[in-house]
Formats: C-alpha cells, structure tokens, sequence
C-alpha cells in the first residue's frame, strides 16, 4: 500500500525527503540511491547538500543510479541528464563522478532493452531508496503508458505530450527534445526497496488521482508503485486535490 504525505507546499515536501535522505546516508554510509531529474527534485537535492555540509557528513561510499537519458543528445548539451545530474547533485553534495551513474545507450539505439545498467544495479547491491517525479500521463522515469510493469531499463519512445512538457527546458521548443530515451523500466523500479514519488501543483493532479486510486494498470504507469513494498508519495496540496482522503 502507498502511503501518502500531503505537505503546505513543496518547500516542506523537499525538506522531509532531504532529511530522509540525510538519515538514509548517516545509517547507510555506503547506500545506493536512485535519482530523477527535472525540477520537482532539485529542492530537496539543494536541502540535502546543506545537510551534508552542516553535518560534515560522509558521502565518499555513496553510489548514485540516475533514471534516465536522453538518446542523441550530446552530453555536455545543458540539457542532457549527464550535465543536469552533474549540477543538481554530483557537484552539490560533492560526490565524485564515479560514484554517480547515467544510463546511456547509442545514438543509433531503437526501441527495446538495456540490461547492462539493471547488472551494474545488481553489483552495486541494489538501490535502498528511488526518487521518482511523475508526468502528466503518468509516466515515471520515461515509463510511458503502456509500459509492461516488469519492463528492465530500455530505450523507448517519448510521447508527443511528454516532448512537450519538456520543451520548456529547450531554447528551441519540441522539436530540441529528442523523441527516444533509455530509462530504468517499471522493472527494475519496482526492486527498489524504498520509493518516494514527488508532486507538485494542480498539472499533476489527474496523474496523482490515477496512480492512487485506479487499479494498477498499464496505461496508468503510476499505478504500478501500488505494488511496491514501500512507497511514500510527498504531494503538495494542488496536486493531493483529486484524491480522495
């Protein structure tokens, strides 16, 4: 079962899951920790770092699995998830590039999967926490609908409404956003042994409502963490507003 906390506002949000975070490394200093992009996470990553900084807290064993990649965008493009992870948490919490890993697939991949990153997951011991954000449709990581829910890490194609939504990070608009990714599938999240999905604002509320409320099913790629060991989603209250309490 999903637990659910509904913050004020995303500011105390991003301070509950920086202190989870915070007491997840103090207890585990070697933990491996899954980490999205976007902005629904870079507060709590900022909030985390000045934990670790206050704290002087030892982050040198820490590993960190990123959730997805662009296909066919160089990654010093300030876009691409090698530079927006470098700047919202290599470089904050002052981990060494090697302990932070991205998937990555050639530029010429199609669709279909990437097992090699799920085996380096494996190695590391598996991820003790995932951080998630969630589209508009849904989607977790680029787990678009109609996702298979045991899908491992894979590259597949972007929606047009998930290009869109993204476009407001490219100077260029939609066309800039690549219309392929590699992403750790529904699979290989579902393994995590701890979960924590973030949303904000009124745009997230129908995703929330599904991923909450309807069977887990396919379409609805949120919906799959019902059938996560444990799971907490931290919601402001525009985006709790169609759930039934």
């Amino acid at each position: 079962m999903v637990k659910v906390k509904i913050l004020p506002d995303k500011e105390h949000a991003s301070e509950e899951v920086a202190q989870r975070l915070h007491d997840l490394i103090v207890e585990k200093p070697n933990a491996v920790i899954g980490v999205a992009t976007g902005s629904t996470p870079e507060l709590a990553y900022a909030l985390l770092a000045d934990k670790i900084q206050e704290h002087n807290t030892d982050v040198s064993q820490l590993q960190f699995f990123a959730l997805d990649e662009y296909i066919g965008l160089s990654w010093d493009h300030p876009e691409s998830y090698h530079a927006v992870i470098n700047r919202t948490v290599t470089e904050p919490l002052k981990v060494d590039p090697s302990q932070v890993h991205i998937p990555e697939a050639g530029d010429d991949s199609t669709e279909g999967p990437v097992r090699y990153y799920d085996e380096k997951i494996a190695e590391a011991g598996g991820i003790d926490l995932q951080l998630l954000g969630i589209g508009r449709n849904g989607h977790i990581g680029f787990n678009e609908p109609g996702t298979p829910f045991d899908a491992p890490t894979h590259v597949g194609a972007l929606t047009e409404l998930t290009r869109k939504d993204n476009s407001r990070f490219f100077d260029g608009g939609v066309e800039e956003v690549p219309p392929l990714a590699v992403t750790q599938g529904i699979g290989t999240i579902l393994k995590s042994r701890q979960a924590i999905l973030m949303a904000f604002g009124e745009a997230k509320a129908d995703a929330i409502r599904d991923s909450l409320q309807e069977p887990p099913a396919e379409e609805r790629p949120g919906s799959s963490l019902q059938m996560h060991s444990d799971c907490t989603f931290y919601l402001d209250e525009a985006a709790a507003s169609k759930v039934e309490h």
